[in-house]
């Protein structure tokens, strides 16, 4: 599928012709027109507010600026993650003692660092990432942000499956910042990778426990290969002696927000490559764009790739494959209280926002991302089979097959009681 060349086919289905012209990651073309569409992700709305004169931004760059936007997408600087490789456009700006800070929410992830300019991929709830990028600090003139492409070079590319996502990488980084080699596939990203082969480059904070990882390290080349020396602290309590710790929104990069951004990032670009494998097949196969009826994916190749983009979300929502959370992981406490100001709580007061920190990182094996404008805005046939296989999961008196893992307890009715949108069959209590 990845890299193929597009070929103009007719397929005979029955007695109707279907025209296939593209694949599902050709998104600059019909339906999806991502470079022309209208755009409905927070940045956009709130660069229009600005220009319109209901909102402002400070006059005064660097870090007044972050938090002013911070403030304005509803961003928590207790989000803040820290990489120092050079995996930027902005390379020249990142290294051990200027890391790049990331902030996330569910709809938007900021980079900065200090002598650095503002990157932002902001979502748009159907497209997928929008990116933003601040005018050259020296210039006093122009738009303070205008939406880039330069971005897609990698934010579009093999990782992302060529369509537009978000991205991670661990790799080991010299003393400088630059990056050596990877420590892992860049394909291979989430709550599924082994922890061994995670944060090289990045900075954690916090209480690690028995979890062994390769954060807070620089590698260099020995008879064996490229190696991470060993880590100056592996707990460190502050950062305050790689780098000044008060230039920045916060002093940490949280253990706990990293596997929240690890699995978030994943489960972002899952949503949006689902979706535009479903809006490809309804286009192909001539169907409205409400339509929930599956069966009327005629079109075997429509059918696949539908069904492929299905499971791979269920899949994640699902944290099928995570890895084991070793013992005595804890963070600061500031992220946690961020995070649980999404709750939504079943009538029992439990929430998929809920922290377990031992063995799995939630309580309840099944993502908030599934209250995130991306998966809302999902396309009705999508999210009509989503809800109709995890009812099909969830209801079961024991975890069906390849979902063994999943405990009575999380198999409750929190998403019935939490979701509005749910079809019938959610309604009749199981």
């Amino acid at each position: 599928m990845i890299g193929r060349c597009v070929a103009i086919l007719g397929l005979w289905v029955g007695s109707s012709l279907v025209a296939v012209g593209q694949y599902f990651n050709d998104f600059e073309s019909p339906p999806h027109h991502y470079g022309r569409a209208a755009l409905g992700d927070p940045m956009t709305r709130f660069l229009a507010e600005v220009e319109n004169g209901t909102r402002t931004l400070p006059e005064e760059v660097g870090l007044p600026l972050v938090k002013d936007l911070l403030e304005a997408l509803k961003l928590d600087a207790a989000s803040q993650v820290l990489v120092f490789s050079k995996t930027s456009l902005q390379k020249s700006e990142i290294s051990p003692g200027n890391p790049r800070a990331l902030y996330f929410n569910e709809e938007v992830y900021l980079g900065w660092m200090p002598g650095g300019r503002i990157e932002l991929a902001s979502f748009d709830p159907e497209l997928g990432p929008v990116f933003y990028f601040q005018r050259p600090l020296q210039d006093e003139e122009g738009k303070p942000f205008v939406q880039t492409r330069s971005c897609l070079g990698c934010h579009a590319g093999n990782a992302t499956n060529f369509l537009p996502g978000s991205l991670s990488r661990s790799v080991y980084p010299d003393e400088r910042g630059r990056t050596m080699d990877s420590v892992m596939d860049e394909r291979m990203t989430g709550h599924g990778v082994p922890f061994a082969q995670r944060w090289g480059g990045w900075y954690v904070t916090g209480e690690s426990g028995a979890l062994k990882h390769v954060g807070n390290r620089v590698a260099e080349q020995g008879a064996a290969g490229v190696q991470f020396k060993a880590a100056p602290v592996e707990d460190p309590k502050s950062l305050e002696r790689f780098f000044p710790v008060a230039e920045y929104a916060a002093p940490g990069s949280d253990v706990v927000a990293l596997l929240v951004f690890d699995h978030q990032i994943t489960m972002h670009q899952r949503l949006v490559e689902a979706g535009y494998r479903t809006r490809q097949a309804l286009h192909d196969n001539g169907l409205e764009a409400d339509e929930v009826d599956r069966e009327k994916l005629t079109a075997k190749s429509s059918r696949k790739e539908f069904e492929e983009g299905l499971e791979m979300v269920v899949d994640y929502l699902l944290f099928r494959g995570e890895v084991p959370l070793a013992k005595g992981v804890q963070g600061s406490g500031e992220f946690e209280k961020v995070f649980a100001q999404g709750r939504k709580a079943a009538r029992d007061g439990t929430s998929l926002r809920d922290f377990r920190l031992e063995g799995r990182i939630f309580e309840r094996r099944c993502s908030y991302m599934i209250y995130s404008p991306t998966f809302e805005r999902l396309p009705a046939m999508l999210k009509e089979a989503v809800y109709g296989r995890l009812l099909e999961i969830l209801s079961a008196e024991e975890g069906p097959e390849g979902f063994e893992y999943l405990e009575a307890e999380e198999r409750k009715g929190i998403l019935r009681e939490t979701k509005k949108d749910l079809p019938a069959a959610w309604r009749v209590e199981g």
